[in-house]
């Protein structure tokens, strides 16, 4: 059903907004993330894509690992197992480890290696309700924002703290610490507990390597043990 709803959402988001071409994301696994306990959505920027339109989901899962995808995995993994540094990923443990999250683009037309942040911010304006719609259809237990604050600051103030567009609102408030990580809280409706959305570092940052990404894992694993109780 999310699929089916994430199609509907897709074009007609394509179709109002006049996109020539338009960058599908969001649950790559429909069963999986239906059956994960703890609902884990990553926000990026764009994806670095020009040709056309593509489902991105499924172009990631069939083709051969980006640094972006490795790191989403490893992040995955030390929020929903913990565990060790995981430096080898075969595609195969990839693909388990990502099949069980979702993840949205904010700019949804796609673009370079490097984004321009006023221009995200303005695409994150405009598609806000777009966007909103999207994010209630998964709900969240948890949002990792990857690129620190151009993406966590286009999310808060561009789409969630917008009393101005229709649906339920969703406040943001209470930003605090979590161990080098900022993180304020949401709130889906019909949802008891409040949604953290965490600023974290972007996937394919330059000049990093194991050293670095074993760092964000140990992070990652961290911000996992203030979430759950410790028999998960």
């Amino acid at each position: 059903m999310i699929k089916e709803q994430e199609k509907r959402l897709f074009e007609h988001w394509q179709t109002e907004r006049g996109y020539p071409s338009f960058i599908a994301d969001g649950v790559f696994d429909e069963k999986l993330w239906t059956a994960e306990p703890l609902k884990l959505t990553f926000v990026l920027k764009e994806a670095n894509w020009r040709n056309g339109n593509v489902d991105l989901c499924k172009w990631v899962l069939d083709n051969t690992p980006w640094k972006t995808w490795n790191n989403i995995a490893r992040w995955t993994k030390g929020m929903l197992e913990g565990g060790d540094y995981p430096a080898y990923l075969s595609m195969e443990e990839r693909n388990r480890l990502l099949s069980r999250v979702s993840f949205l683009n904010l700019k949804k037309t796609g673009g370079g290696s490097r984004t321009d942040s006023r221009e995200l911010r303005t695409y994150a304006h405009a598609d806000a309700p777009y966007i909103r719609e999207q994010l209630l259809l998964y709900r969240p237990d948890v949002i990792v924002c990857c690129g620190k604050w151009s993406v966590a600051d286009s999310l808060e103030k561009e789409v969630l703290q917008r009393p101005d567009l229709p649906g339920p609102f969703l406040p943001v408030q209470d930003w605090e610490d979590w161990d080098g990580a900022p993180c304020c809280y949401t709130r889906f409706p019909g949802k008891e507990r409040l949604t953290p959305v965490i600023s974290f570092r972007h996937p394919e940052k330059r000049y990093s390597g194991h050293a670095q990404w074993r760092a964000w894992y140990a992070q990652i694993k961290a911000v996992r043990e203030m979430l759950l109780p410790p028999d998960r």
